[in-house]
Order: structure tokens, then sequence, then C-alpha cells
């Protein structure tokens, strides 16, 4: 059994691909952790293009636009992850005091350039990730989990600096704009079982609906109810890969849909299965925080958003 499978931490994998890239520039709603090995390419994230180097890191928070510009004639080697932040929130308390989600959410989007004994540290713990990706027993699975995580705790160091720098001058950061989508953005993920519509958000941030639905897609590359949609999916998936005991009637409700018809259409469209064919997949191995077997640390947990 493929255990990496059956609890998904990551949304999308691979490891030194060479194949063409032929996906469009796109959002979503996990992290991504994106490494450049060769080639010839230009990232685009939002209205910033990076030129890449062999050794070049970008952490991405998904919902801004973004995808890579390649140069067809060289080889194009690439490792990228796109990983559910939930997932690893219940192993925060379990792997440190410290929060490993907090370059991904306080710089949102940022490329790191690696050299010399950091570009060998970082290109190694790829190496054991793609090891124990496949692994067929918990032990090696437990290996797999430490080694991402160690993966994260070097894209921490590499930030701390730019992220003490941003703490300071938080005060002075964010635009207008910025600072109103984060607010339904905030109210979404915090109420999102609740019957969420445009009127109810134009009454609680205090904004014309229209106006706010196009500072919204200007700033997100989606609609709010898109992400709305797309935020209630995800947890609902969260809830089948936890709970080895919920059924899918009892998850449409808990995460906010009415129907139960609307919720399996959409799950069906997001994630490519129906909300019960992927029940299946991944509750026959749940892996429990406790199963690491390691101290508890007590932090506060860190769920804000804020833009760059």
């Amino acid at each position: 059994m493929n255990l990496s499978r059956r609890y998904p931490l990551f949304n999308e994998y691979y490891f030194k691909h060479r194949t063409p890239f032929v996906k469009s520039f796109h959002t979503h709603s996990q992290y991504e952790i994106y490494y450049f090995h060769k080639g010839k390419c230009d990232y685009l994230i939002g209205d910033e293009v990076f030129e890449l180097e062999s050794g070049d890191v970008i952490i991405m928070n998904g919902m801004t636009l973004h995808g890579p510009i390649v140069d067809r004639a060289n080889e194009y080697v690439r490792s990228m992850f796109s990983f559910y932040p939930e997932i690893v929130r219940i192993f925060h308390k379990t792997l440190g005091p410290l929060n490993p989600l907090r370059p991904f959410e306080q710089l949102k989007n940022r490329r790191i350039r690696l050299r010399g004994e950091r570009k060998t540290e970082f290109e190694a713990i790829l190496q054991r990730i793609h090891k124990y990706y496949y692994s067929e027993n918990t032990a090696l699975f437990n290996r797999f989990l430490l080694a991402f995580f160690d993966l994260l705790w070097l894209i921490y160091g590499e930030c701390q600096a730019a992220m003490e720098l941003m703490s300071e001058e938080k005060a002075s950061n964010g635009t207008d704009k910025e600072r109103n989508v984060q607010k339904v953005i905030s109210l979404i993920e915090q109420q999102y079982r609740e019957p969420i519509t445009l009127e109810w958000l134009e009454h609680h941030v205090f904004m014309n609906r229209h106006h706010m639905s196009r500072l919204f897609r200007e700033l997100t590359g989606t609609t709010i109810i898109d992400y709305l949609y797309k935020f209630r999916i995800n947890q609902a998936k969260i809830l089948f890969i936890l709970n080895r005991d919920c059924a899918v009637t009892d998850a449409y409700r808990e995460v906010g849909f009415q129907s139960m018809s609307h919720f399996s259409r959409l799950f069906k469209k997001y994630v490519g299965l129906s909300p019960e064919q992927y029940r299946k997949k991944v509750q026959p191995f749940l892996l429990e925080p406790s199963a690491l077997r390691l101290p508890v640390f007590e932090v506060e947990p860190n769920r804000s958003i804020e833009w760059s």
C-alpha cells in the first residue's frame, strides 16, 4: 500500500520533471514549493517576472496567478509540490514551536536563491522526500513526513530575515485594496460553514458587492464565490482524510453546503472524483500526528494572511 497516496499531504508532486510544460497560468488554494534544477525559464507571479537560475526556489501561497515561461529549446528540469496547509497545521504542535507556514502566510510569494552548501542541502532533502514518498510502511512514511518538514524549516531559515523586516514595517504595509480583499478572505475562512452570499459579505465588510467582487478578482485571479466553493471542498477533503467515520452526508453540511447534489457536482469538478470515491481512496489508511511519537510543543496557531 502506498501510504503517501492514502494520506495525501501533497495535492500535486513531481521530482526532477523533464516533460514540457503544458499548464497555463493558474491559481489554487494549496501552498506550493517550486525548485528549478536546470534549463532556461522565467517565472511569472502576479505582476513580477523572475529570471530563474539553477538553485532557485519559489514559495507561493497559490492564490496569486503564476506559472513558468519556458524556453522550449532548452531542457526544463524542475521539482514541485503543492500541499495542503491544513494538514501541516495538524503536525505543527508535534514538530516544533515555530510555525513552518509563516513564510507562505507572511511573505506570500518569494524567490530564494540557493548556492553552494545551501543548494546541496536543499537538493539532498528533495532526494530524501522522493525516496520515501512511495513508501510501503508506516515507519518509512514517517521519514517522508520528517523530510518534508525539514525542507519547511530550511525555507523558514532562508526567509527569517525578510519576515522580521516585514514585521517591523507591518504598520505601513498594504494598500486599501489588499486590506479589503484580506477581510473577505478572512471572513470566508472563518465563517465558511455559514450560508455566505455576496450580500452577506457586503454587509460584513461594508463595501459594495460589485466593487468588492472586482477587487477580489483583480488581486487573486478568481471570483469570491469560486474561492468560497474551493475552500469548502478543500475542507471536505480534510474531513475525509482525518475522520474514518465521516460520511458524505455529514461532510457536505459540515462545510457549509445546503444541497448534497450541489456539493457532489462541485467536488467532482474540483477534485476529479465523486465525494464517495475520494472518501474510499483516502480512508483505508489514516495517520494520526501521535504516530510520530514526538514531544508536543504548545504554540499559538498562526492563521493570519497578510498581503505584501
